[in-house]
């Protein structure tokens, strides 16, 4: 929603609100027995007022402020991604790091599936799998089938998977089916929304994206009131805009009063 639009809809939520309060006015004519009248058109253009146009609003706010803290932010964002090792992981490395705005492409880590693990085997190969390959820092069996791998920064991933499917073929007659290259992208904040857009054509499946303007975008959605406490906001506050008309006359006098009061003080 465009900064035109935002400014249209709180220009017609306004309106509705004068509308409210003119007819409320007119309870000297139509009479004090009416005010239950006023109470109710109040609250249900409120109602009506916060659905169709304070809402659609607030429900913008957070990709307004992910624009602004793109156009000014310098701090980079992070976009965790997916990569097969059916495809040329290398390549897709390198196609990424030449995307615009890509500061940096890292692997962290390798995720192997494989057949059935034997419980009596899942201590040896966390204890020696980091002595197989100095580019293996630790390896964890979250499950019978399945392994996650951290490696150094730098290394190779392709050879580093070869090696420790061979090492553990080797030493434990144990198959990996099936393998993934976890990597972080390092982007600058303008151009995070279009390399995350992009990578998916060169065979990388983002799953992730952190960086100060996640944690920004993410702490607005946050505290923003729920859509349903919104709209029963300003249904009340029609109804306060419907009793300042029907006892504007009274405010009006209890204020020049307690000016008039202040002075002589």
């Amino acid at each position: 929603m465009g900064t035109l639009a935002v400014i249209i809809m709180i220009i017609l939520f306004f309106l509705l609100l004068a509308f409210v309060f003119s007819t409320a006015l007119l309870t000297p004519l139509i009479g004090k027995k009416n005010l239950l009248f006023v109470v109710a058109l109040g609250f249900v253009v409120g109602i009506i007022g916060g659905a169709f146009f304070i809402s659609p609003v607030f429900n913008d706010i957070p990709g307004m402020v992910r624009s602004f803290q793109q156009s000014t932010s310098d701090s980079p964002e992070i976009i965790e991604a997916n990569i097969s090792t059916d495809v040329d992981v290398n390549k897709v490395i390198a196609d990424i790091k030449s995307l615009e705005g890509v500061q940096g492409v890292e692997t962290v880590g390798i995720t192997l599936k494989t057949s059935p693990i034997p419980s009596n085997w899942v201590r040896d190969l966390e204890s020696r799998a980091s002595t197989s390959n100095p580019n293996i820092t630790a390896l964890k069996v979250e499950a019978n089938d399945t392994i996650q791998v951290s490696t150094t920064p730098g290394a190779d991933p392709p050879s580093t998977i070869q090696n420790l499917k061979d090492w553990i073929m080797l030493v434990s007659g144990i198959d990996v089916t099936y393998s993934i290259v976890k990597v972080q992208v390092t982007v600058d904040p303008s151009q995070v929304d279009i390399v995350a857009e992009k990578m998916p054509q060169l065979q990388a499946v983002v799953i992730d994206v952190k960086g100060p303007l996640e944690d920004d975008v993410a702490w607005i959605q946050e505290v923003l009131p729920s859509q349903s406490n919104l709209i029963l906001f300003c249904g009340f506050l029609g109804v306060l805009v419907g009793l300042a008309g029907v006892f504007i006359d009274t405010i009006l006098q209890s204020w020049q009063g307690f000016r008039n009061k202040v002075k002589k003080e």
